[in-house]
């Protein structure tokens, strides 16, 4: 199996050979080219990973060749080979685009070195395009599912926020997808292709959080036995997403602030002020405007942090949006599970659709996950969501259809069968649970047909 493939550009046939055979020898696919013109052609008719380019050439330089083949091509390496091994030749060869730079006579295991170097690095970059582009594509905009009014003004100001640098607060409830919406802004501005960086601040104790905004320097406090470089410094040309800002300390609000005014921050230990190129981005899923009333959370820093204000409304003002959401859950964890669902039934939907999610959009897709892996068939179904959505469904069924008495009868059935469950089929602790005694328990069980192993 052809490894890669090397293009060689060299205007003398025995050094092209030799190279070619111990390149051929290491399984790599080898073109030859005696001229830049002859190289350009090749490039335009096979693929081509990376270029060996010839310092002196009979009418040209490969400092030009090396430019010509970058732009046609970008995602070509090129490697410089020279007879003159200076630095000044080399500085010239990387700045024209060379990757790295061998001296003649070739040492062809330096050689197979330096090409093994370059792909590896050209493979990581290819990597790191695709993984960008990725995070482009999931994060974009377009990708942000809702068909709700309230959604629509959301959208409107995340495409009115990536337009700007000025800070945003997200607020809302847990699981509203506050961190979609950090990562949306981010993503679809100007600053996409520097770092999103995110600090859950709750999950950091105290001691450690400044030092892990802010950085520290070596003896700073008991236990920095090096420069610690914080995210502040790390974010820089991208977004910092501080996540529960709500529960950021007096003082690091303080210094928080400062970097808001300044753009200045200093590591911990360290009296020289630093500068970061930094978009702050913040959430929080509290009352900030009675964290201020308190004295809990500073006016200023608020109001510099609600520059613009972005409020993800919970689940249940959005029922509109619960089909489109399920069938993008469905389509993400059908291709994860290797299923082909083709969509929920209409008594599941319905049961979805009337429930209030105190958890969410968070709780609907773990609802919709386990719907999908619990599913046999092209159709998720009642049956294959959570216990509490089919007895809530039944609930509903038993108020509308019936007697009293079968209401009476359906509503106890259920209430044994649940203390039942609980109670691990001890009939003497359901019997308990329910507040009535062991042998009218048995009553009940053997007048509705219930056996203890339900």
């Amino acid at each position: 199996m052809t490894r890669a493939a090397i293009l060689i550009i060299e205007d003398d046939p025995l050094q092209r050979r030799l190279m070619r055979e111990n390149l051929e020898r290491e399984g790599y696919g080898v073109l030859e080219a005696s001229s830049g013109n002859e190289a350009l052609a090749l490039i335009g008719r096979f693929p081509v990973d990376l270029a060996v380019v010839d310092y002196k050439l009979e009418n040209e330089t490969g400092l030009s060749v090396i430019e010509n083949v970058l732009k046609q091509n970008p995602l070509i390496t090129t490697v410089m080979v020279s007879a003159y091994g200076n630095i000044e030749t080399a500085v010239q060869a990387m700045k024209h685009g060379a990757y790295d730079y061998i001296t003649k006579p070739i040492d062809f295991a330096n050689l197979l070195v330096v090409i093994e170097r370059a792909l590896e690095r050209q493979r990581l970059r290819a990597e790191v395009s695709l993984l960008r582009e990725n995070l482009e594509e999931r994060f974009s905009a377009k990708n942000f599912v809702f068909a709700s009014t309230r959604m629509e003004e959301v959208a409107h100001l995340i495409a009115k926020a990536a337009q700007s640098d000025a800070t945003v607060l997200i607020a809302g409830e847990t699981g509203t997808g506050k961190d979609l919406v950090a990562k949306t802004v981010h993503y679809s501005s100007r600053r996409k292709k520097g770092p999103f960086l995110t600090v859950n601040v709750p999950s950091l104790p105290e001691t450690l959080l400044e030092s892990e905004l802010f950085g520290s320097e070596k003896g700073a406090y008991t236990g920095a036995h090096e420069r610690k470089i914080g995210k502040f410094e790390a974010a820089g040309g991208g977004t910092l997403f501080l996540d529960e800002i709500g529960d950021l300390p007096l003082q690091a609000q303080v210094k928080l602030l400062r970097f808001l005014q300044d753009k200045e921050f200093f590591r911990l230990g360290s009296s020289s002020p630093l500068k970061a190129d930094v978009r702050i981005i913040a959430a929080t899923n509290k009352d900030i405007q009675k964290m201020m009333a308190d004295g809990k959370f500073r006016a200023d820093l608020y109001y510099r942090l609600n520059v613009v204000h972005i409020e993800t409304p919970p689940l249940r003002q959005r029922k509109e949006d619960i089909p489109s959401l399920v069938d993008h859950f469905i389509k993400k964890y059908g291709e994860r599970e290797g299923k082909s669902i083709e969509g929920i039934s209409r008594e599941a939907m319905d049961a979805l659709v009337k429930y209030s999610y105190p958890g969410n959009i968070r709780e609907l897709e773990n609802i919709i996950e386990r719907g999908v892996v619990f599913s046999d068939g092209g159709y998720i179904r009642l049956s294959d969501l959570p216990l509490f959505l089919k007895e809530k469904r039944e609930e509903e069924i038993s108020e509308k259809a019936g007697s009293l008495g079968e209401k009476v009868e359906r509503l106890e059935t259920r209430e044994i069968r649940r203390a039942l469950l609980d109670s691990g089929g001890i009939k003497s602790r359901a019997a308990r649970a329910l507040g009535i005694t062991e042998r009218i328990l048995s009553y009940k069980m053997k007048l509705y047909g219930i056996r203890s192993g339900e």
